[in-house]
């Protein structure tokens, strides 16, 4: 059977793909990269998801909960295809993951719950190398690169640039064959992210002239609209260093995908946050959709929606 892989538009998400598409390979399997999962176009790179047929889906570093009526979209993908494998790193409901349980094959998820890895701050592609790469050097420095900027460990150079050349467009599924291949970096790599780099250093000075605060209860939050270029861990955190009174970043994008960082120390839970905008995350950044026109022209509008949405949140 045909093994169709899908998954997340992070490094996570491309890392961990890389692990089980090498597992696979290794084993003499014939595997398909189908598709990346992005916020801003859920409903139709799901719709891609679905419309396979016969084949043995990978499902990789994407939250169950974000899928509108999931009971619905497992009952149609599992009565076309085996859901071979789902991972996430998001705090799911018992509900959630019992309904997953009738449907997947093997559920990997970062929660310290009965039948799972007992840790709640793991990568997908942690999760990923444990079960499909045990003791695969390859695995090990994907794991490492992942959770570098997963958790803003912010230590390897080699995950930064990764994540840029992510954010510059460059072909995901070309970065996820590299990886899997154990080549983390090349010349044309580096070639994509010098290119990149001239056009991030303009997005990031128009981030800040757009920066509004806003205060609720005793929370500063940052608001500003980012260029499509930056990532949103970029964007969220360029906020965050060069303007110590914000303690959390809200970037937008005309896409209508919002995200939110929150300062070291601050004590909000920003998954429920993202759940609020259809979305979710980590406790310390997350995201989700804003459900209304996102422009310069607009921004005014924006703030004042955003600015009831999250009264009605903190108050």
């Amino acid at each position: 059977m045909l093994s169709v892989l899908f998954c997340s538009d992070t490094l996570d998400g491309l890392c961990s793909a890389a692990c089980v598409y090498r597992a696979l390979k290794l084993k003499g399997m014939t595997v398909r990269i189908g598709g990346i999962l992005r916020t801003e176009s859920k409903e139709r790179d799901l719709q891609e998801l679905a419309d396979q047929l016969n084949v043995g889906l990978f499902v990789i570093d994407f939250p169950p909960d974000a899928i509108p009526d999931l009971a619905a979209f497992l009952n149609r993908v599992s009565g076309r295809c085996t859901i071979a494998y789902w991972s996430f790193s998001q705090p799911q409901t018992p509900e959630t993951l019992a309904l997953l349980s009738q449907h997947v094959k093997r559920v990997d998820y970062a929660e310290t719950a009965p039948g799972s890895f007992p840790k709640d701050k793991l990568s997908s592609t942690e999760l990923a190398a444990f079960r499909f790469l045990p003791g695969d050097p390859v695995g090990r420095v994907l794991a490492k690169l992942a959770a570098d900027i997963k958790f803003w460990l912010r230590q390897d150079e080699r995950a930064t640039k990764l994540a840029d050349l992510i954010a510059s467009g460059y072909d995901p599924k070309a970065i996820i064959e590299a990886l899997s291949k154990g080549m983390v970096w090349d010349h044309v790599f580096e070639q994509a992210r010098t290119d990149y780099l001239g056009k991030k250093a303009k997005a990031f000075e128009d981030l800040m002239k757009r920066l509004t605060i806003k205060e609720y209860l005793t929370y500063k939050l940052g608001f500003s609209l980012s260029a499509p270029i930056l990532s949103t861990a970029d964007a969220c955190q360029y906020i965050l260093d060069r303007h110590v009174a914000v303690d959390v970043a809200v970037v937008l994008y005309k896409s209508g995908k919002i995200a939110f960082r929150r300062r070291d120390g601050v004590d909000i839970d920003l998954a429920k946050l993202g759940k609020r905008f259809g979305g979710g995350g980590q406790k310390f950044a997350s995201g989700g959709m804003f459900n209304a026109a996102v422009s310069v022209e607009h921004w005014d509008n924006v703030l004042a929606t955003l600015d009831r949405a999250l009264k009605d949140h903190f108050l």
